[in-house]
């Protein structure tokens, strides 16, 4: 009998602990997105999803042709100003030639995003 009250009282420890310890876990923060499928390229006369996002530092943006079930292409984005807004650019070159180019500003690091894109032959 001792021995099966030994093994409540270490799982009610156990239990307790855990859920003590559930308490200070704060939650992830999540970082704004922008996405859209109505960038249209009037070079090919196709349309492109671009979804991007940022922090104060570091911004991404991926983009596929729109309807496609491919998956998404990753753009780093470099970081061309800070004052008074952080503004990002990059690009990629699209599959029959051309480029893509994608500008990120955010004024809050994150939390909100404007995004422009462009493209070049």
């Amino acid at each position: 009998m001792k021995k099966h009250l030994t093994y409540l009282l270490i799982l009610c420890f156990t239990l307790f602990a855990n859920a003590h310890a559930a308490d200070k876990v704060k939650p992830v923060k999540k970082v704004k997105a922008d996405a859209s499928c109505n960038y249209y390229n009037d070079l090919n006369g196709k349309y492109y999803c671009v979804e991007t996002s940022s922090t104060c530092d570091i911004a991404h943006a991926w983009y596929k042709e729109s309807g496609s079930t491919a998956s998404p292409q990753l753009i780093v984005l470099s970081k061309t100003s800070s004052s008074p807004c952080t503004r990002f650019e990059g690009y990629a070159t699209l599959p029959g030639g051309g480029y893509i180019v994608v500008y990120v500003e955010t004024c809050t690091c994150g939390n909100s995003l404007t995004t422009y894109v462009q493209f070049h032959y």
